[in-house]
């Protein structure tokens, strides 16, 4: 039936064509000549079965992935409530970084300011030594300018109420030079205190000369040996922190 309709059709285009076994003919000869057909079988005049195989390129591997989008679920997504919340202590761990850099650096700043106030010390005039020693708490001789010599011979002799008070115009003295404060009459000791600022252990160490010395002078206690030696043995620390240390 397939191929009575195939001659037909190669009939009908072959001109002179007149009956039907010369239509066969023509057909016949039209797909010999033509093109080689597979599904037709020119010795048997019929169809053949063909075999298919499946195209080599609808076999890799990369044809079998799920190409799809994975389905994302809204219910899983934090709420917005979450996401202000996260938000929020965000901003606020930010913040409490930036106000510590901050903090340090103006620590930092302050204390080698200080540094290096206490390395260039003023000029050491006789206008300026007169000064210094006019401006400290009670009044002296000239022969007593030398307070760290006077603080020892009061040591020596066991009187540690007159040694404090030498020691304590030694160290003011000193800081006035290294410029951590500035000596002046009508200031408290608790101002020079403050004036120390930043630096922390010289200020410490200033401040339990300090504590001794007014006991002495200002609160008339006798002050035992054990109590001056505290305060002496710091002597060298704090000279060293008042002429060039880090003053911390």
């Amino acid at each position: 039936m397939f191929l009575a309709a195939t001659y037909c059709l190669f009939a009908t285009l072959a001109p002179g064509a007149t009956d039907a076994q010369e239509s066969v003919e023509a057909g016949r000869r039209g797909l010999d000549h033509w093109w080689r057909y597979p599904w037709y079988d020119s010795a048997s005049d019929d169809v053949r079965p063909i075999d298919v195989s499946e195209p080599w390129y609808l076999r890799w591997d990369w044809l079998d992935f799920d190409w799809t989008w994975p389905r994302i679920s809204w219910g899983s997504l934090p709420s917005m409530d979450t996401l202000l919340q996260w938000l929020a202590w965000l901003t606020i761990a930010l913040v409490l970084l930036v106000l510590v850099v901050v903090l340090v650096r103006t620590y930092l700043r302050r204390t080698r300011g200080g540094q290096a106030a206490g390395a260039r010390p003023r000029q050491d005039t006789a206008e300026e030594e007169r000064r210094r020693i006019e401006s400290l708490p009670f009044p002296l001789r000239a022969a007593q300018s030398d307070l760290l010599a006077e603080a020892r011979r009061c040591r020596r002799e066991g009187r540690y109420g007159e040694a404090i008070k030498f020691l304590f115009s030694h160290e003011l003295v000193q800081l006035d030079k290294h410029q951590f404060l500035r000596l002046a009459r009508g200031k408290t000791n608790r101002q020079y205190l403050r004036e120390v600022g930043q630096r922390r252990t010289l200020g410490l160490l200033l401040e339990k000369t300090m504590v001794t010395f007014e006991d002495a002078f200002f609160g008339n206690h006798r002050i035992d040996r054990r109590r001056f030696e505290s305060c002496w043995l710091q002597v060298d620390k704090f000279c060293s922190l008042a002429s060039g240390g880090t003053g911390l």
